[in-house]
């Protein structure tokens, strides 16, 4: 168990630092170009790289390539490990390179499409398809950091892991500030590729080090086929990784083509509340994920069940105990958080207002989008990614009905679209829940729970409790100081009630067990 505690301080440590410097990336966004028509259009532009980023980019090396080379490679094979991913990475560096190619050849043809479909209602097609041209290379690079980052996770150089997309950051904000007086609106497209960049080059030097050379053996081979190894498995994972990442951004692409024909700012507002939204999860959920997921892979090729399901509830509990606290205080302080994060300059009064009734919404998916991240690495290390395929599909179709519905047939408008994306994620849990029980039943305890033991049930109450509470004109009313102080006075307030409330309940009940 110690090792799994380091592993995630060092994931958590670098991502934390990575977070911060992520924070200060979308102050400078923020500030530059606010909900205007170019945010609008550079946070639509955004997601097509985005989605390829995801189907051959983290998901696919974590769930797909590295668990069957890592099982090599603990079973003591690791010249045979090591042929293993060189072939994967050699394909897995053809296919980056081929849908780049692709895409720049067949995006102005899917705009055409988009516009004739009755999507244009003002918003900047034009730009956005241009921004989309320069942000290409993006997916690249970012493949090849996602790459290179998840060989260093799997060996347990966790803090270069979760400090590297810093450089991200540093490269979105050199662009803007230097770049934006040169190439104006194209700056931010321009910065996202330079960082991308700068994240896999400062890993590069860490896996090609004398220490990690000697203690891993890795040796790279310039060939596309291997008799040794059976890639059957890794076919058919990548295969359904990548069409379950299709159909987890076909939601977010059907969401963000919804929001262009509602009001000015909806797209950039939903984008800049999902940034922060995914804040927790990068910061909390996706080190716990990574910090226990080797571990489980090594008790699995060990035979060690009788740890497996011990830690396998550590982390369901690490999720419990965090996300629902911070599930409150987001429910309960997102005008305050977007002000005190994003109000300034280009950044006004009405973004704000927008921005947080999307974040209020997305909060609400914040714990079961946390245990999808965990079932479905939990899931990879037995070759079931299947299962998260299946879900997917039910939960992109629910997910697009329920954003249409939410968005055009209530007053909600865009926060419609967040809610259905948090909706979406409990019908995704629930499901995942049900098929890593049912595969994994002769590692795990059948009788596994987390809502239903009491202290869960308890802790759920308590935070319906602390949202009508911290909700009343009684605490949102107390005005002690005006603009930022004031956020920041009452951020402090609701953040520190909830941290004190469940430190106490969570200490009585560790007492008691």
């Amino acid at each position: 168990m110690a090792s799994i505690s380091k592993n995630i301080i060092k994931i958590f440590t670098g991502t934390f630092i990575s977070r911060i410097f992520g924070f200060i990336r979308e102050i400078v966004v923020g500030a530059y170009f606010g909900t205007g028509k170019v945010a609008d259009a550079f946070t639509f532009a955004l997601m097509f790289p985005n989605l390829f980023r995801q189907i051959l980019g983290e998901d696919m090396v974590e769930r797909a390539f590295m668990p069957p080379f890592k099982t090599i490679y603990d079973e003591g094979n690791k010249e045979k490990a090591w042929k293993f991913v060189s072939v994967s990475f050699n394909w897995f560096f053809f296919s980056l390179i081929g849908v780049m190619t692709v895409l720049y050849l067949i995006t102005p043809l899917a705009f055409m499409l988009i516009k004739n479909f009755g999507f244009d209602s003002g918003f900047n097609y034009d730009l956005a398809m241009k921004l989309i041209f320069i942000l290409l290379p993006f997916m690249l690079f970012i493949g090849l950091a996602a790459f290179v980052g998840s060989m260093l996770n799997f060996f347990e150089r966790n803090w270069i892991f979760g400090f590297a997309p810093i450089m991200l950051s540093v490269g979105v904000i050199a662009g803007i500030i230097f770049l934006k007086p040169v190439f104006g609106d194209y700056s931010i497209a321009i910065g996202y590729v330079f960082g991308a960049l700068l994240q896999l080059l400062i890993q590069l030097p860490f896996i090609f080090s004398k220490k990690f050379k000697e203690e891993t053996k890795i040796k790279h081979e310039l060939k596309l086929r291997d008799s040794e190894n059976d890639f059957s498995v890794i076919k058919h994972e990548s295969k359904v990784i990548s069409l379950n990442a299709v159909f987890n951004k076909s939601t977010e692409l059907f969401g963000r083509m919804l929001a262009t024909t509602l009001a000015s700012g909806a797209t950039s507002s939903l984008f800049y509340a999902n940034r922060i939204f995914q804040l927790p999860f990068a910061i909390i959920s996706l080190p716990i994920a990574r910090g226990i997921n080797p571990v489980l892979n090594k008790m699995k090729a060990t035979g060690d069940f009788s740890n497996f399901n011990r830690t396998l509830k550590k982390g369901i509990n690490l999720y419990l105990m965090f996300f629902i606290p911070i599930t409150v205080v987001c429910l309960t302080s997102s005008d305050e958080i977007i002000d005190l994060i994003l109000r300034r300059k280009a950044f006004d009064a009405n973004s704000v207002a927008l921005t947080a009734d999307a974040l209020r919404m997305y909060s609400l998916g914040l714990l079961p989008m946390s245990f999808v991240g965990y079932y479905v690495r939990v899931m990879s290390l037995v070759n079931k990614n299947i299962h998260a395929l299946k879900v997917s599909i039910t939960c992109a179709i629910a997910n697009i009905i329920l954003a249409y519905v939410l968005a055009k047939h209530t007053p909600l408008s865009h926060s419609g679209i967040a809610l259905a994306s948090s909706l979406s994620f409990y019908i995704n849990m629930m499901m995942m829940d049900y098929f890593t029980k049912k595969e994994l039943k002769d590692l795990i305890d059948p009788k596994l729970r987390y809502f239903f033991e009491l202290k869960n049930l308890g802790s759920i109450l308590l935070a319906v409790g602390l949202v009508w509470f911290l909700r009343t004109d009684y605490i949102t009313a107390i005005e002690l100081f005006e603009g930022k102080l004031q956020a920041f006075t009452m951020l402090s307030i609701k953040t520190g009630i909830v941290g004190i409330v469940f430190f106490v309940y969570y200490t009585i009940f560790k007492n008691k067990s």
